[in-house]
């Protein structure tokens, strides 16, 4: 089996430490001290990047595999396209409540917390639906063809936050989680 497998947990591991400053930041507002509005702005910034430009497209990929492969399997899984279509609106409207907040619109103290909270909540519940289901039957239906498929459809695709060759605009967040 090749690294795609890996690759797509260690994205999940990442997202989950992301999720964890996420939950950590709005802990800070809820206590009445000012948040790392930098730090809120690249954790959304990279939502809205990778995920969407390359996770996300690569388990899309993996799905058509196991389709093809194990259509009953694939069944199990539900529709992942649509779940990650349902995220990328989601993500676009936590930017938006960001956004909001960052440009001092009037909303309510608790609307900030409550956008984080469920953001973080959905991502956890799909990330978990992926690693119970969706990664084990795909790891054990898709042969080592399929899987060097996916790896060289995403072999010039790197995490911008925690790969080899992270992106400037994360130096921030990089340097939060001490990578």
């Amino acid at each position: 089996m090749s690294s795609v497998i890996d690759d797509l947990r260690q994205d999940h591991a990442n997202i989950a430490k992301l999720l964890d400053t996420l939950e950590d930041q709005v802990r800070l507002f809820e206590a009445g001290e000012v948040p790392d509005y930098d730090l809120l702005e690249r954790i959304v910034d990279y939502f809205l990047d990778y995920p969407a430009s390359v996770h996300h497209p690569k388990e899309d990929l993996v799905l058509a595999k196991l389709r093809a492969r194990d259509p009953v399997g694939a069944e199990a899984v539900g529709d992942l396209g649509a779940e990650h279509e349902e995220i990328a609106v989601e993500t676009r409207r936590f930017a938006a409540t960001l956004e909001e907040l960052l440009q001092e619109a009037e909303m309510p103290r608790d609307a900030f917390p409550r956008a984080v909270r469920d953001f973080v909540d959905r991502e956890r519940e799909h990330m978990n639906m992926e690693d119970s289901r969706f990664l084990p039957v795909a790891e054990q239906a898709l042969t080592q063809a399929d899987w060097d498929d996916v790896a060289q459809e995403f072999q010039e695709q790197e995490d911008p936050v925690f790969g080899r060759l992270a992106q400037e605009r994360f130096a921030t967040l990089r340097e939060y989680l001490s990578l």
